[in-house]
């Protein structure tokens, strides 16, 4: 009932808000016509993953809500200000009403199964700063205002103000007093120095919706130099492993605070949505080799979505899975001082999309990938999917893929290039837990994928096997010059028709090898921090 009130005010207010002008503002994104109740949107984007379509399009204002009345198709119009429909979210994003001197951001949600479709109004918001809601409390220059403490309520961050985060912001307890952090597209949120950081506690919820249009930014103050500020940790109640065998509720502290507890028995646990989010100069060593990471997953649940996410210039590692299964699909990991890509504590996941582009003065691993570190073949074992990477190194880093401590994966479609090595298998656990050439027992595998480094293979300690042959015994691999230019496939690349699709729900059906399709398919454009 609440939320039904909320709502209906929420349309009353944009009713009167529309009614009171009519504005022809070349900066709208949304006019309306009150002697027809007619909301105009010149331009449309449809997200559908990487994919979109544009339309203009038409809603009628009515007692009952926004309802379509009409939709063209157009030609792409990237690179400019526009209403965007996300399908995954099903929600519509308004960056601008002008209304007279005034211009507010509006978010519309679809009704469930309307046909003609029809929207509610979710939230209506001034685009100037009107102060610091309460609780917030004003910062140091006009405009911006601090977050700090713990919050055990619902709160809304909006583009019109510059939020700081000081030292850490929980939402949520653990497990009790859930709350829901959400997050507008455009809107920025810094951190001041290196023990600055946002978590998601168990049980909360973060919905970070960008658009390709206005990104969300989280980033240190000046966005200069890695370190800066702490970084984004979310954690979930999915399982991971650490604990003693026979333990039914595995729960585990984070190795950097570990008065934080994260890991349980829900698999489809879900942490919220991250989408359109630039995470830049994050990374912060509570203690020494103890960091934090500019994307931190801690036991998160399959029902958490993490899409076109950015990290760039992390002191630490880009993003790194403690255990959970969480997806993650188009992450552009740039510039990361440790590991692009890090898993360990059963992470049992999957990923498509994700690009890793090393600094040429700076950079460990592509991926570095354990089980666990204690006990290398304790259960849940970890067992990601991964499709569709493009891995670029550079002479200062150490090895492409690193696959020890009896960690499984099945990666499929990708590319790796330009490391010092492409590939290394660790550890005596990892390989017997592989099998061997020929023999495979499919709980470590690579397939259709490229790879060409200063040297291919490099056989850890506890070799039972020699990781080339591995690699050479399974089907689609190949070790030549993928023909890249840039990040992007060159013309008459052997990677546009060498892929596979992998036979599971969550990944897009590709016939491609590497993140992108080729070289019109670059879906960083427009949402990405500069790399």
């Amino acid at each position: 009932m609440l939320r039904s009130n909320y709502k209906h005010c929420n349309l009353t207010i944009l009713s009167a808000v529309m009614l009171g002008a009519f504005s022809t503002s070349s900066f709208a994104t949304a006019t309306f016509d009150p002697a027809t109740g007619i909301v105009d949107m010149p331009v449309v984007e449809v997200l559908n993953g990487a994919s979109s379509d544009f339309y203009s399009a038409q809603l009628q204002l009515g007692d009952d809500g926004l309802q379509l009345v009409a939709a063209q198709s157009i030609p792409a119009a990237k690179g400019q200000q526009r209403v965007v429909f996300d399908s995954t979210t099903t929600a519509v994003h308004i960056p601008s009403v002008v209304v007279g001197a005034n211009e507010f951001y509006a978010k519309l949600k679809l009704v469930p199964g309307s046909n003609p479709l029809r929207f509610t109004v979710d939230q209506l918001v001034s685009n100037s700063f009107q102060g610091c809601p309460g609780f917030s409390t004003p910062g140091p220059v006009e405009g911006s205002c601090v977050l700090s403490g713990e919050y055990n309520e619902n709160i809304t961050l909006t583009k019109n103000i510059q939020w700081i985060v000081s030292s850490g912001v929980f939402i949520g307890g653990d497990n009790v007093n859930s709350a829901t952090l959400t997050i507008n597209p455009g809107t920025q949120i810094f951190g001041q120095q290196g023990a600055d950081y946002l978590w998601i506690r168990r049980g909360s919820k973060i919905m970070a919706e960008g658009t390709p249009d206005n990104p969300i930014v989280m980033s240190g103050p000046l966005q200069q130099t890695a370190g800066e500020w702490g970084g984004l940790v979310i954690s979930g109640n999915a399982p991971v492993n650490g604990c003693n065998e026979g333990v039914n509720l595995c729960e585990i502290p984070f190795e950097a605070i570990t008065s934080e507890f994260f890991g349980g028995n829900n698999p489809a646990d879900n942490s919220g949505v991250v989408k359109y989010t630039q995470i830049l100069f994050a990374g912060f060593a509570v203690r020494p080799n103890e960091e934090l990471n500019g994307l931190t997953l801690n036991g998160v649940g399959s029902g958490t979505v993490i899409d076109f996410v950015q990290v760039h210039e992390g002191l630490d590692d880009g993003v790194e899975m403690f255990g959970g299964t969480v997806g993650l699909k188009h992450l552009v990991l740039t510039s990361i001082g440790d590991d692009s890509l890090d898993w360990g504590s059963g992470w049992a996941g999957k990923a498509q999309f994700v690009l890793i582009k090393q600094a040429d003065d700076d950079g460990d691993r592509g991926i570095e990938a354990d089980n666990n570190e204690v006990n290398n073949d304790i259960e849940p074992r970890a067992k990601p999917v991964l499709s569709n990477m493009t891995m670029i190194g550079a002479p200062v880093a150490t090895q492409g893929v690193l696959l020890r401590r009896g960690t499984g994966a099945n990666i499929w479609n990708s590319v790796i290039s330009g490391f010092p090595d492409c590939v290394s298998i660790d550890g005596e656990a990892t390989f017997i837990n592989a099998g061997a050439p020929g023999n495979l027992t499919g709980e470590l595998t690579m397939v259709n994928s490229f790879v060409n480094c200063g040297n291919n293979f490099l056989d850890g300690n506890g070799a039972t096997f020699a990781v080339s042959d591995w690699f050479t015994s399974q089907a689609g691999n190949s070790q030549e010059d993928a023909l890249l230019n840039g990040y992007l496939p060159a013309v008459g690349s052997p990677l546009t028709l060498g892929g596979a699709p992998v036979n599971d729900a969550f990944f897009d059906a590709v016939d491609y090898v590497g993140a992108f399709k080729d070289a019109d398919d670059d879906w960083t454009e427009e949402w990405t921090f500069d790399f």
